[in-house]
């Protein structure tokens, strides 16, 4: 926290303001019969409706954020996804090899046959 300010400017502003004379009862007026008007204006316009048929898939885009931040969102997935399909062994090596210690050894990716063969699921990995 700074304790040792120089508000000597800050001063000389306040002080400034403090000896400026009041402002006239014509401006006064003017500044407040603008307010009046804009006043009545807000008070006369209709409330915006909702739209109709927005359905829940509407409100749940707009409480993510709305579409920017749902294809953010949908971007930053599939990328995960296609770098952990075209390079797991990096992504392996990015995690400090934890995903091939958490595997048993068995690697990041099995074999496509072992899937359907049924070896991969014998060892246990699964």
């Amino acid at each position: 926290m700074i304790d040792d300010r120089d508000d000597a400017g800050l001063e000389a502003l306040f002080r400034a303001a403090r000896g400026a004379e009041a402002p006239g009862d014509d401006l006064v007026a003017r500044v407040l019969a603008d307010a009046a008007e804009v006043q009545a204006e807000l008070t006369a316009a209709p409330a915006p409706r909702p739209r109709a048929g927005r359905g829940w898939l509407g409100g749940l885009v707009q409480t993510i954020g709305g579409w920017p931040a749902v294809s953010g969102v949908t971007l930053a997935g599939l990328a995960g996804l296609a770098i952990g399909f075209s390079a797991p062994d990096l992504v392996d090596s990015w995690s400090g090899g934890q995903i091939w210690t958490l595997s048993g050894g068995a690697g990041t990716m099995p074999e496509i046959g072992a899937l359907w063969d049924g070896t991969w699921e014998e060892t246990g990995d699964v």
